[in-house]
């Protein structure tokens, strides 16, 4: 199996033969941008994903795509190349109503992230009060480290759970330890049944091992992420795992770059969600 630094070899290599070709101009698109959680600096450490970016950019690449970057300062980094957020916020809305009802009251949505509203930022939803709970995780951050269950020294809840469905919105899932750490916090709360959402659902080290036995324990009733991340049937063939399909996002994306239409209403979905609230 190809690393990711494999992976990002084998595409610098073929941008560099489009444009020795005499490409007029290259799009890249990448439903998951590599090095994205090494955006900042906590020591003497690289920003890996600045460094992405500026590979491309000088290398010849006009314009990049991909989905819920996991910073959006990332994109601060570049001094021509134009970066393409997209979300797969309607696509995870659309599974989610197959296990939950979108007007129940008493669904409640929250994040396992420090920056409050994550939750409307991944899934862009917020029709009720209860949906700006944010349930925030204090971590530290060893260098280099995995942001997993070691990481953590507590949790605490803005709001109420109590009786409740939640649903817990994330960008990306990596080993699991912050969001099962998050679902045993809510179900000690009193949370009546927990879902959780992943645009970016990695399934790094032994995560899958982790969910099931989190599974197992009740933790949880489902798992949505997308197919912007390539699973196997370990991941695809699990009883609580949900996929969202966003291929015909990325296409109806390229489709528009191809013919130099506006790009707006895919880069902004709010809309397209409120239809579906309505109509579900």
């Amino acid at each position: 199996m190809l690393s990711v630094n494999d992976h990002l070899f084998c595409l610098l290599v073929t941008i560099d033969a489009a444009l020795q070709a005499g490409a007029a101009r290259v799009t890249v698109v990448l439903p998951t941008y590599p090095y994205s959680r090494q955006h900042k600096k906590l020591s003497r450490e690289s920003l890996s994903a600045a460094r992405v970016g500026q590979i491309f950019e000088n290398l010849g690449v006009s314009r990049l795509v991909t989905l819920d970057i996991h910073s959006k300062e990332i994109e601060n980094s570049f001094n021509h190349m134009r970066l393409e957020n997209l979300h797969g916020a309607y696509q995870i809305v659309k599974q989610l109503a197959t296990v939950a009802d979108l007007k129940d009251e008493d669904l409640v949505i929250v994040s396992p992230e420090r920056r409050r509203g994550r939750a409307q930022q991944v899934l862009r939803v917020d029709p009720r009060p209860a949906a700006r709970d944010a349930l925030q995780g204090a971590r530290l951050l060893a260098r280099g480290a995995e942001r997993g269950a070691r990481n953590i020294t507590g949790m605490h809840l803005l709001g109420a759970v109590a009786g409740k469905t939640v649903l817990i919105c994330d960008d990306m899932l990596g080993t699991g330890g912050t969001m099962i750490k998050a679902m045993r916090v809510l179900k000690d709360l009193g949370a009546a049944r927990i879902l959780a959402a992943a645009s970016l659902p990695l399934f790094t080290a032994r995560a899958v091992d982790s969910f099931d036995a989190a599974y197992r324990e009740g933790l949880f009733h489902r798992i949505i992420g997308t197919n912007a991340v390539y699973l196997g049937d370990e991941v695809l063939g699990r009883e609580w795992y949900l996929s969202a399909d966003v291929s015909n996002l990325f296409a109806r994306i390229i489709w528009r770059l191809h013919h130099n239409r506006s790009l707006g209403s895919l880069l902004d979905d709010r809309s397209v969600i409120k239809d579906l609230l309505k109509r579900s």
